[in-house]
């Protein structure tokens, strides 16, 4: 990749640009052509929103009314990742900052690291990719499964409903009306599997790109003083020129880092906070929804079932991903304690107290500035949806 152009059509980044650009949160698009895109997006995401929430309240089982809450709150995460996106200014700064730091690179070994994590991140957004892709094709299928196994429905709008992806009312004739409304719940389907592969593959591969720089940081920063000895103290004056701007450099990358990942957290955390607090009650109602079922059958519990495994891989990988950079952000750090950084001069020495002195406090991901994202407080997530789910299942 020797510019720009270059490393936007690499492999590492083709997929995520593809899903960004149908969504039309991709920044280097005219305006126009991100609103034809992004308009409809938007518009068939949300606008089912409100069909959802009339359900809530018509509906007569505390099954359906489970159901249909449970595919509002995935309306709201899903429309609200993809217009922060679109709307937020930090995004084009971090996919410059990704070309800047591409085109900085100086050696094959700072090259092949950058390039073994942008791989990772490519892995990362497929596989999330072909997993919503997945739930996508079931929320299709299941309405036509379930029309073919259904035989005991006497109620016939309860029968046209029961074909639907999702649980709506429209205030009409669903029979009369099914083909409209049948279309615009697939659009609907369609819209939040796009926009939040397009939202959380970014988040992935900024996070990538992020642990990517912090590597090169560390290894070249380990690497300063390495072929000097004790000998080489009486020769300081001579090599210390070479180390010192080494050094030097390696502050002001790693400055960059953070500065970076900083933006990725402010881009983030106001999303990441609605995110994390729906999908725990999201969590625990669709808990209850499955042990209601599980006397009906696999049929009745396989619904609520692939809705809580796909909440839990979709807040899982946020919190994953942010303990990626907790990690690799004191990399620099442990670097300076495993090379040689007592055969360097006074003025080597300075800058490498200046960085350790940064990596304290690790960079962080956070949920409105309040949560700090990582596996262990994912666990407490999990324990929270736990109480949650007890607390409601005792009100059965």
């Amino acid at each position: 990749m020797t510019d720009k152009k270059d490393i936007w059509k690499s492999r590492y980044y083709l997929i995520l640009r593809t899903y960004m650009t149908i969504s039309g949160i991709w920044p280097y698009r005219r305006p126009r052509d991100r609103y034809m895109h992004f308009i409809p997006t938007f518009i068939f995401s949300s606008s089912i929103l409100i069909p959802q929430l009339l359900y809530v309240f018509v509906a007569s089982e505390l099954n359906d009314v489970i159901e249909s809450l449970m595919a509002a709150i995935i309306s709201i995460i899903f429309s609200l990742k993809v217009a922060n996106i679109m709307f937020n200014k930090n995004i084009k700064s971090c996919l410059k900052t990704i070309e800047e730091d591409w085109l900085s690179l100086k050696t094959d070994v700072e090259i092949s690291i950058l390039q073994r994590h942008a791989e990772h991140g490519r892995y990362l957004t497929t596989s999330y990719a072909v997993f919503m892709h997945m739930i996508q094709v079931f929320y299709l299928v299941k309405p036509v499964l379930l029309t073919l196994l259904e035989t005991d429905i006497a109620n016939s709008t309860k029968a046209s409903i029961s074909k639907l992806p999702f649980r709506v009312e429209y205030g009409v004739d669903v029979d009369r009306y099914f083909y409209p409304i049948t279309i615009h719940c697939y659009l609907a389907v369609f819209a939040h599997v796009f926009s939040t592969v397009a939202v959380d593959g970014l988040y992935c591969t900024l996070i990538q790109h992020a642990c990517g720089m912090f590597s090169i940081v560390g290894h070249v920063l380990e690497e300063i003083g390495k072929n000097n000895d004790a000998k080489s103290r009486l020769t300081l004056n001579k090599i210390e020129n070479n180390d010192y701007k080494k050094a030097l450099n390696c502050l002001r990358r790693h400055l960059q880092v953070i500065e970076f990942a900083e933006l990725i957290e402010s881009t983030f955390t106001n999303v990441f906070l609605i995110s994390v607090n729906l999908n725990m009650i999201g969590g625990s109602v669709t808990g209850i929804q499955m042990v209601m079922n599980l006397n009906k059958g696999v049929r009745e519990a396989a619904a609520p079932m692939a809705i809580y495994i796909a909440q839990l891989v979709h807040i899982f990988l946020q919190f994953w991903q942010a303990q990626f950079l907790l990690d690799y952000s004191i990399v620099p750090c442990e670097s300076i304690c495993r090379g040689k950084w007592y055969y360097t001069s006074r003025r080597c020495q300075r800058l490498f107290l200046l960085i350790m002195t940064r990596t304290v406090s690790p960079c962080r991901i956070t949920a409105g500035k309040i949560v700090t994202l990582s596996i262990e407080s994912f666990g407490t997530v999990l324990k929270t949806m736990m109480s949650y789910f007890t607390v409601l299942r005792s009100f059965q």
